[in-house]
């Protein structure tokens, strides 16, 4: 195949040589030749691709089907552009000529100042009006949001003065003091009270608003009412769990040393750990069966390698035989061998550490059974709240824009939001003027691929009925046992029926 290979490339080689020799053939000036000897270097290549194939055939010569509409819009702008610079450069010329001054740049620069401003402030104006609605104020879904936007209200009133009235003055002083031959710039060295002025009132404005913002983060941060219903929010790629916790009211401890296939939040359960424990037993004993079985491996390996070389097709499956190449070569230098013991020690360790946690008592004191792992989250309005956050592999932010909270989830360092719902969803929808809308936590870490999708809905209801009755419909992490039920006793027979340890008489 390869021979046939070469063949055909160098055959394809050889009738191009002798088509660019026609061409020179041509009579004409050189810049021609030269076109033509630069234009078939540039075809050289694609001719010996298409000789291995490698090129899908030209497709016909179509102008009709080419996007005429852009390729004419390209050419205007490349035209406009060029007559552009070429005005200019006539300008200059005729100024150096005559020495009379054809355009004032300073006129117009100044001028073109003032209707920067003026457009400008008209685009300030237009957002404002227009779009100033999606800035999500004055429709705080919580109760320390009312306070968050007053915060906002004050440090968005300074800074947008202070930006209105500088930008005003910074176009005027450029339009007012153009360049002008007849007046003599004034040098002006210092002034003290400028400096105090200008120093003084940013320091007071800034002050108050740090002081204010220092405070108001303190009250929310710590004066968290002790009534507060705990409720987890565990963080993975890419989506969220939340668990609240079951008739004892006392959310389970966790570990990330626990979470496996069937435990994604590593709950401190004592069932569900013997079974990581045993699958880790499962996956170790695989791995020293690898290990045992090295020496048949090597061969096997050896003897698929030298038929993908001998036959040829390491190159028709560059891909598999890429593979089998690092795993080959991975077992000829022992790297195989140590990942293997790497795996077992770092899996045995993972039981050891299980086996120490399992001694706590307190960890496994049963209170995560009756916990209730959800996709959704429910709460009830103005009823306190802790949101307990957990991150599973990187770092994750919960945000939830309506209650105006946002906490950073980092894996291995528990973080926690507290706050106090106002509004049910009814009532969002309502003052929304929306019937489909609904509270959502998004993260707000560009945290992967999927991160634009990861998300879980929070909903707010009016009532404690309303609550339990969505919380009945969860499935606690441990089923409770089923309730044992008697057997019925065929009409008329006097025998004992029994049913699971339970006697009935007739």
């Amino acid at each position: 195949m390869g021979v046939i290979s070469k063949f055909a490339r160098r055959k394809t080689l050889i009738r191009f040589r002798k088509m660019k020799l026609n061409l020179f053939g041509v009579k004409g000036n050189s810049l021609f030749k030269k076109t033509l000897s630069v234009f078939s270097m540039m075809l050289t290549p694609l001719f010996l691709m298409a000789a291995e194939g490698v090129v899908a055939p030209p497709t016909e010569f179509n102008p009709m089907a080419w996007d005429w509409s852009s390729i004419l819009t390209l050419v205007l702008a490349i035209l406009i552009v060029l007559v552009i610079a070429r005005a200019f450069d006539i300008g200059s010329l005729t100024e150096k000529i005559t020495g009379k001054t054809i355009v004032s740049w300073n006129n117009v620069n100044a001028w073109a100042a003032m209707v920067f401003l003026i457009l400008g402030l008209i685009g300030v104006w237009y957002e404002m009006e227009y779009h100033g609605k999606y800035l999500l104020l004055g429709d705080s879904a919580s109760e320390h949001g009312i306070t968050l936007d007053s915060m906002f209200y004050w440090t968005f009133g300074f800074t947008f003065f202070v930006f209105i009235v500088t930008e005003i003055l910074l176009f005027y002083f450029m339009f007012k003091y153009k360049y002008d031959k007849n007046r003599k710039a004034l040098y002006y060295f210092h002034n003290n009270k400028l400096e105090i002025i200008w120093t003084i009132v940013p320091a007071v404005v800034l002050t108050f608003l740090v002081l204010r913002g220092f405070g108001t983060w303190t009250k929310i941060t710590t004066n968290i009412d002790k009534n507060s219903e705990e409720i987890e929010v565990f963080a993975y790629q890419f989506g969220w769990k939340a668990r609240y916790s079951g008739d004892d009211k006392q959310l389970g401890a966790s570990n990330f040393n626990f979470i496996s296939g069937s435990n994604p939040l590593g709950i401190a359960e004592e069932n569900a750990v013997n079974i990581l424990v045993d699958e880790l037993k499962v996956e170790i004993g695989k791995l020293e069966a690898q290990k045992a079985a090295i020496e048949d491996s090597s061969k096997i390996w050896k003897m698929q390698y030298d038929r993908f070389v001998s036959t040829g097709t390491d190159r028709t499956y560059p891909d598999e035989f890429k593979v089998l190449k690092t795993k080959y070569n991975d077992l000829l230098s022992g790297s195989y061998e140590r990942q293997l013991e790497k795996d077992i020690k770092r899996k045995n360790t993972a039981i050891k550490r299980i086996a120490s946690y399992k001694k706590d008592k307190e960890t496994f004191n049963g209170s995560a059974k009756d916990d209730k792992v959800t996709t959704e989250i429910v709460i009830i309005k103005n009823k306190p709240y802790i949101f307990k956050f957990r991150a599973r592999d990187v770092i994750h932010s919960a945000y939830m824009p309506d209650f105006r909270a946002q906490m950073n989830c980092v894996p291995g360092m528990p973080t926690s939001f507290a706050f106090t719902p106002i509004k049910t969803t009814a009532e969002a929808r309502i003052s929304k003027n929306n019937p489909e809308f609904d509270y959502y936590l998004f993260c707000n870490k560009i945290c992967g691929a999927a991160h634009y999708n990861m998300k879980i809905k929070v909903t707010v209801v009016s009532n404690e009925d309303e609550y339990k009755t969505w919380l009945a419909t969860q499935t606690p992490f441990v089923a409770p046992p089923a309730a044992a039920v008697p057997a019925e006793a065929p009409k008329g027979d006097s025998m004992t029926a029994v049913k699971t340890g339970t006697v009935v008489k007739n």
